[in-house]
């Protein structure tokens, strides 16, 4: 549904609102990588599993696309629809976990970023995730050491540690 259909409800409008106004402010502490970069990973996250659903790189990216306007709700339902089409898509439940990091739910948003986590254990960018949602939580010596597991993984992710622009 369009967010300024006239049937939607002032309070829905208003949280759109609030919500647009903390990925703004957010935005800078927790950027992502380029959409073609996070396309490439979702295409390697399905791996060589015949019999698994196939989660169509298409449906990463409208899902990318509304986080990164700030249609917060919007982000989470289509990242929900893609996770109802292949539950196992680590991409799909880390873009969960951003979406719910932005709408201020660190709680669950680590959820979804230990299920990432899970499903894709070498990936470090997920494990940063992790670790941001646990630094939210005042959980500080397992966000640091969340933090070191992904920078092994990946010593790349300083930049998200930093609250940087990613590489290109």
């Amino acid at each position: 549904m369009n967010r300024d259909h006239p049937l939607r409800p002032p309070w829905a409008r208003r949280a759109d609102r609030v919500a647009l106004l903390l990925a703004r402010l957010l935005r800078p502490l927790l950027r992502r990588p380029p959409e073609a970069a996070l396309e490439h990973l979702a295409r390697a996250d399905r791996g060589p599993r015949p019999d698994a659903p196939v989660l169509a790189v298409a449906g990463i990216a409208p899902a990318r696309r509304a986080l990164a306007q700030g249609q917060l709700a919007e982000a989470l339902h289509l990242f929900g629809e893609l996770l109802a089409a292949d539950p196992d898509s680590a991409w799909a439940w880390h873009g969960r976990g951003d979406a719910l990091q932005f709408l201020g739910q660190p709680a669950e948003a680590l959820v979804a970023y230990e299920r990432a986590c899970a499903l894709a254990p070498s990936e470090g960018l997920h494990h940063g995730g992790r670790a941001n949602a646990l630094g939210a939580l005042d959980r500080t010596a397992q966000a640091e050491a969340a933090w070191q597991q992904a920078l092994g993984l990946d010593p790349s992710l300083v930049w998200m540690r930093q609250g940087r622009t990613p590489p290109t």
